[in-house]
């Protein structure tokens, strides 16, 4: 891929999911044991041959910087390649204008030096294996301003609360507006857009258009006004968004149906697709004699001497014999001591539950467990 390309992961626009993100960004949240959300759009961009990769932070610095690190997870080409996290320094002084408008209006030395002709928008908490390499050479060929990539869903009343409704007409986006949720067959937005540098820089520097708060409102706003050629892509593949709480815990656990994670974690055009995270020089996860898990994702480093069925066990978990953990998710660092019992819980970093503890939640309202409690 051209090195005139450049990926932004916008965490803007990331979806509230209660506790799990008070002192996280969405893109930071663990989500199938060892990955972060942000992962899966980051490995689109390296995937895609992208050598040039930002992340627009809102909030929550701290967390992202401890994931994303110094960026070399996503660096293919080491010698070309460039990743940045990037901040609002006038945002922080003054929150109105803490938007990802002027996060990249701050940041646009990163389009200059990179020379950029086409920049490459996506979100976090859409997950996608998606391939980003046609959806550029369709917006060059038709030499559009603005492509949105969306997906055609039959569930639009129930999920994609954050994204925006497309009506296509010969490709071309004809309507964009908010998904009220109330028809269940709709074109939905995967908040993934390509845009040409000019009309980039043609929206950062009109004040009427930073007024609008966001790249999405401004995206609204060109397709009513018809101020842009603005057309649509279609991706059929694996997409999910996570919009709520509850949706993080389903998308999580039907990932563990081997037939539904081959379209997420498999191939994608032939080629095989890995989802690239930080990576931590851990030993393989350690069974004791005593250790019965079913169905489940166990991370590296973690160590089960007890019973684990349909669950999601991240790194460094330490389950004690006669634990029993069914129908959870256990975030890295937690010690389950003997004899504990965890049913339909989300239990977060570096807590310790205690021996003989009983937590117990329900199917459809699983119990939360705050990072680093001790539950006796």
């Amino acid at each position: 891929m051209s090195s005139k390309v450049v990926g932004i992961l916008n965490l803007y626009d990331s979806p509230n999911l209660g506790p799990l993100t008070e002192t996280r960004t969405l893109g930071s949240t663990s989500f199938l044991g060892r990955f972060a959300l942000m992962d899966f759009s980051l490995s689109c961009f390296t995937n895609s041959g992208f050598n040039n990769i930002n992340i627009l932070v809102k909030d929550n610095f701290r967390s992202v910087s401890k994931h994303a690190g110094s960026l070399k997870t996503w660096v293919n080409n080491t010698k070309l390649g460039r990743q940045n996290i990037l901040i609002n320094e006038k945002g922080i002084r003054n929150p109105k204008d803490n938007t990802d408008l002027e996060c990249l209006l701050q940041n646009d030395w990163v389009l200059y030096e990179a020379k950029a002709e086409v920049v490459v928008i996506m979100p976090a908490h859409i997950i996608t294996q998606m391939d980003l390499r046609p959806v550029i050479e369709k917006h060059l060929e038709k030499d559009t301003d603005v492509t949105i990539v969306y997906s055609h869903i039959h569930n639009a009343d129930e999920t994609f609360s954050t994204s925006n409704i497309l009506k296509i007409a010969d490709n071309k986006v004809v309507s964009f507006r908010k998904n009220n949720q109330k028809a269940k067959e709709a074109n939905v937005s995967l908040e993934t857009y390509v845009i040409g540098i000019n009309t980039l820089q043609r929206i950062l520097h009109n004040a009427d258009l930073l007024k609008l708060k966001s790249l999405k409102k401004v995206i609204e706003a060109l397709v009513k006004n018809k101020s842009a050629r603005i057309e649509g892509y279609e991706y059929s593949g694996y997409c999910r968004c996570v919009d709520t709480f509850e949706h993080f815990v389903e998308y999580s656990f039907e990932l563990l149906d081997n037939n539904v994670s081959k379209q997420l974690y498999g191939q994608t055009n032939d080629k095989f697709w890995p989802i690239y995270t930080l990576t931590h020089n851990t030993q393989p996860t350690l069974y004791g004699e005593h250790a019965k898990v079913k169905n489940s994702f166990v991370a590296n480093g973690s160590k089960v001497d007890g019973t684990v069925e349909n669950s999601i066990i991240s790194r460094d978990v330490v389950i004690a014999k006669g634990a029993v953990i069914k129908n959870s998710i256990i975030f890295t660092g937690t010690y389950v001591d003997a004899g504990a019992k965890i049913n339909n819980c989300v239990i977060d970093k570096y807590c310790h539950i205690a021996s003989k503890a009983v937590i117990e939640g329900r199917k459809t309202s699983l119990v939360y467990i705050e990072q680093g409690k001790l539950v006796k």
